[in-house]
């Protein structure tokens, strides 16, 4: 009894990585400007994180990146013109570097963006700063973490009400192309264009065509 009581007998030694994370290092892409700043503020206050550098978008980011040599790279979706591309050249400069983006629009046409970018994690821009911190922590542990409405957004898109003729409308006209255009291309007439235009309005509430298409988009139904 009287060795279970003393407090100076030696005590079983706790494994180092009980309690103790290594500090992720973060690197920022994005515009500057307020969200940048911000966002690189919330981290660099968070116990276990370490801002590596901040970097435009627009500007040499897989060199910028590298040079911080963070574990993650937290990239603003919505400044990125084409993420594949942007993501391509940070995989292949840092492999082993997790790609996280932050998007301000939950819908299933940016998850497929992400999802197509190979991305580690697609985190919303309005989550608490907290819930940031918790899910890039989950992210450089290695876990894949989805912004939970933007995954609605995606089920959601599964049921399409377009008919097939009405999404080629939708998709050729998204390119740009007027209405004798679009009928040239499908062989149709143009003002059965102009009535599968009408019904893609009805089905998205979109007020015009340029805002039907995009919420078709968002959507994911085109």
């Amino acid at each position: 009894m009287d060795d279970v009581l003393d407090e100076t007998a030696p005590r079983p030694a706790r494994p180092a990585d009980v309690g103790e994370r290594a500090t992720v290092r973060v690197v920022v892409v994005g515009e500057p400007g307020l969200l940048r700043t911000a966002v690189a503020a919330v981290l660099a206050g968070a116990p276990g994180f370490e801002v590596a550098g901040e970097c435009d978008p627009a500007e040499g980011v897989a060199e910028a990146v590298a040079a911080g040599r963070p574990d993650l790279a937290l990239v603003d979706l919505d400044a990125v013109r084409d993420p594949s591309a942007l993501t391509g050249r940070l995989h292949a400069r840092l492999p082993d570097c997790a790609v996280v983006v932050l998007t301000g629009r939950r819908t299933a046409r940016v998850l497929r963006r992400a999802l197509g970018a190979r991305v580690r994690g697609v985190v919303a821009k309005d989550v608490p700063p907290d819930e940031l911190i918790d899910q890039l922590r989950a992210i450089a542990d290695g876990q894949l973490m989805i912004d939970p409405l933007t995954a609605l957004a995606a089920l959601d898109a599964a049921v399409n009400p377009l008919s097939e003729r009405e999404r080629e409308v939708a998709a050729a006209a998204a390119r740009g192309l007027r209405t004798k255009e679009i009928a040239a291309r499908l062989h149709l007439a143009p003002g059965t264009v102009r009535n599968h235009v009408s019904t893609l309005l009805r089905k998205t509430g979109g007020r015009s065509r340029w805002d039907a298409i995009q919420r078709a988009q968002d959507a994911g139904w085109i």
